[in-house]
């Protein structure tokens, strides 16, 4: 939960081209729609594409820590 501090404290950014949000859709936009025709493996893909965007949020966490430029919970590096 972001704290109202930070809400106040960035209330005036303005960030433009913060990439695509890609949750629910890794698979989507990089496989064939053949592969979710099966409804079966339909739901595999989608477990499994709920560990593939948990991965790739930590790795963001792990570039948040080695940058010192910006605050420990800074949530909108791409």
């Amino acid at each position: 939960m972001e704290s109202l501090y930070k809400k106040t404290e960035s209330r005036l950014n303005r960030l433009e081209d913060t990439g695509f949000d890609y949750e629910g859709r890794i698979f989507e936009k990089s496989m064939s729609p053949l592969m979710f025709a099966d409804p079966t493996r339909k739901s595999i893909l989608e477990e499994i594409e709920k560990m593939v965007f948990f991965m790739i949020e930590k790795v963001k966490v792990i570039k948040t820590f080695y940058n010192y430029t910006v605050d420990k919970d800074y949530k909108k590096l791409n």
